[in-house]
């Protein structure tokens, strides 16, 4: 009966595993726009634990496949522009020393490919610095005379956003302001209501961030839905210090997923277009996003169709985990396959339940490790970057593609190759099983630590997680 019984769930495992499950992607495009015949979209994506392959555009009836990886800005290495708007009115100067470390935390917490320019406002916005270097900013910001007795902030960010959006674009350039204010608003003439602007930096090409400074809820508020209505981060000092709110401000930028669409043969009219983006792993859609674009007239428009869409290429540290490079591209996925997408989830958690308990109980009965899950997926490879952070391999490829179950042990013929002395000649393997990348220790009495936690059981592995065997430290990003 225990034989019969143990049987039926191995049956239930394989059938959930033949079928994998499909969890949605949350996905939502936080900035979009077209330059040199190219859509760029950045997108704050959750719930990425399956790799995302495919990517297209869609305006209209027509389709534009991905022309680049989906990658976060810091992995793609895209520029960021960070405009510092400095308040320097009469009543900053008791938040001077905030202000300033603020500034050198952001300095020195953002990326190579970053621009920084510095500028104030309070009778009038000026800009102190187009181009500072980051070590210098600190003291840039330190030289700032705070002693306006006017604060037009309306009337500056618009200024300001005015200047922005006159500068040349570099490719797909992230453009970010960041208010630093007590966020007191004194326009005697008025200048610009507040209900414009708010239109206008939800519309705006650059990305709004605000530092708020002192205790006037109100004023912070106001000038927090600003920076909500554009997509951005809203700080008060204070309630975090000026060190985390830089830091959190950098990653928080560079954390967004960066993609770009050819639009050679779009024959949407000029003026705002609504663009639909959809996200596939291999021929299953995961994901979709959409949006309203300002399309510019687009040169050498034939009118021909666009090439049918692709596998993204693949990306070192990228989510966007590329097919095998032998391998023939997916078919066409349609966006309606979202309809099924939670109740497959919630079988699959059912299905997961089930699974456990199989696990269980062949580990009680000894099974060999190679039995414990069916035998993995070679259909759809995953691209990944091997990352050491403490020890040494005896040889071993810094990019891998796994498209079939990889080794790990001190035995030449793995590909990861241990020094002698750190572990089982096979002492580990990574597989494909479900649409997911597992890691699985084969028994070994040194065994394998994942985030510190010794493997038991066959688990998912997550780009980025540590795993340890032996002196040997390390991290598959994919």
């Amino acid at each position: 009966m225990r034989r019969f019984a143990s049987l039926l769930w191995t049956l239930a495992l394989a059938a959930a595993l033949a079928c994998p499950a499909r969890a949605a992607v949350s996905a939502e495009i936080i900035r979009a726009f077209v330059y040199e015949e190219t859509l760029y979209t950045y997108m704050r994506l959750e719930n990425t634990d399956q790799p995302i392959t495919r990517a297209e555009a869609k305006i209209g009836p027509q389709s534009f496949p991905a022309s680049t990886r989906l990658e976060t800005v810091r992995q793609a290495g895209s520029p960021v522009t960070w405009l510092l708007l400095v308040d320097n009115s009469t009543s900053m100067p008791d938040f001077r020393e905030e202000v300033e470390a603020f500034a050198e935390s952001l300095s020195s917490s953002s990326g190579e490919n970053t621009r920084l320019i510095l500028a104030t406002f309070g009778d009038a916005f000026a800009v102190v610095d187009g181009d500072v270097p980051p070590d210098d900013l600190k003291g840039a910001v330190a030289a700032i005379s705070m002693d306006e007795r006017i604060t037009r902030l309306h009337t500056a960010i618009n200024q300001a956003l005015d200047y922005f959006e006159g500068l040349p674009r570099e490719r797909n350039e992230l453009r970010c302001m960041v208010i630093l204010s007590d966020a007191v608003q004194y326009d005697p003439s008025g200048g610009v209501p507040y209900e414009e602007l708010l239109e206008r930096v939800s519309g705006s090409g650059v990305m709004l961030h605000s530092v708020g400074l002192g205790n006037d809820q109100a004023s912070l508020d106001s000038m927090g839905r600003l920076a909500e209505a554009s997509g951005g981060l809203h700080q008060v000092l204070g309630e975090v210090s000026p060190g985390d709110a830089g830091t959190a401000l950098a990653e928080f930028g560079e954390a967004f997923f960066v993609t770009g669409f050819d639009l050679a043969g779009c024959s949407a009219p000029i003026g705002e277009t609504a663009v639909s983006v959809t996200m596939a792993a291999g021929s299953e859609l995961v994901g979709r996003a959409e949006t309203v674009v300002d399309l510019p007239e687009l040169e050498g428009v034939s009118g021909e169709a666009p090439a049918p869409s692709q596998t993204l290429p693949p990306s070192s540290e990228s989510q966007s985990g590329a097919a095998s490079g032998g391998a023939a591209a997916p078919e066409p996925f349609e966006e309606d396959d979202l309809t099924w997408v939670f109740p497959a989830a919630a079988s699959a958690a059912v299905l997961a339940v089930l699974a456990v308990v199989v696990l269980v109980l062949r580990r009680r009965q000894a099974a060999p490790a190679e039995d414990v899950l069916p035998a993995p997926e070679t259909v759809r490879g995953v691209y990944m970057r091997l990352v050491v952070l403490e020890g040494a391999l005896a040889s071993g490829p810094e990019e891998l593609e796994l498209t079939e179950p990889l080794f790990i042990g001190s035995d030449p013929d793995c590909m990861i190759v241990l020094r002698a002395g750190d572990g089982e000649e096979r002492h580990a393997r990574v597989f494909l099983t479900g649409g997911a990348v597992y890691l699985e220790d084969l028994q070994t009495p040194g065994g394998t630590m994942v985030n510190g936690t010794r493997l038991d059981l066959p688990r998912v592995l997550r780009s980025g997680d540590s795993v340890t065997i032996g002196g040997l430290t390390f991290q598959l990003k994919f």
